[in-house]
């Protein structure tokens, strides 16, 4: 994958990290107007103070991750194509989370996990990226620049 430029998000460099996700032209055209608001998206909820902190390459693959999760949850699929569908499907996309599981259990076993701190304070928009990959890349990189990232800590 080659950036036109690595430093600074751009359009051109999120369509194609998104197309490097494994969406085909077939299923998202490229003068899509789903990649302009999943980048743009991507962008302004990525929170500009993580951008002052940490190096341009992780600012930038965060906002990409960002909207390659929010891409996935809006676009529709061309006549003929399930990409967009499956995938919501198959990340639960359109299922309401209240938070992560920390315990379970039945007649013959039970599990707990310890949960972070900062799981217990996630905001909606946390708690859904958690559903995805490219959602908890973003989360990662926004969790990695300090406790006081609104609503990612």
């Amino acid at each position: 994958m080659a950036f036109v430029d690595p430093a600074t998000p751009n359009q051109a460099d999120f369509d194609t990290f998104a197309y490097n996700q494994g969406i085909t032209t077939a299923e998202l055209p490229a003068d899509s107007d789903y990649l302009v608001w999943a980048y743009q998206y991507g962008v302004s909820w990525t929170t500009q103070t993580a951008s002052a902190l940490m190096p341009a390459p992780s600012y930038v693959l965060a906002c990409y991750n960002l909207g390659f999760h929010y891409l996935l949850k809006v676009a529709q699929d061309q006549s003929g194509q399930t990409f967009f569908a499956d995938q919501r499907t198959k990340y639960s996309l359109l299922t309401f989370v209240a938070g992560a599981v920390i315990s379970s259990a039945d007649q013959g076993t039970s599990q707990t996990l310890s949960a972070s701190k900062s799981l217990e304070d996630l905001s909606l928009l946390g708690m859904d990226a958690l559903k995805t990959p490219w959602g908890q890349a973003w989360l990662q990189y926004e969790q990695a620049y300090g406790p006081n990232i609104v609503g990612v800590s």
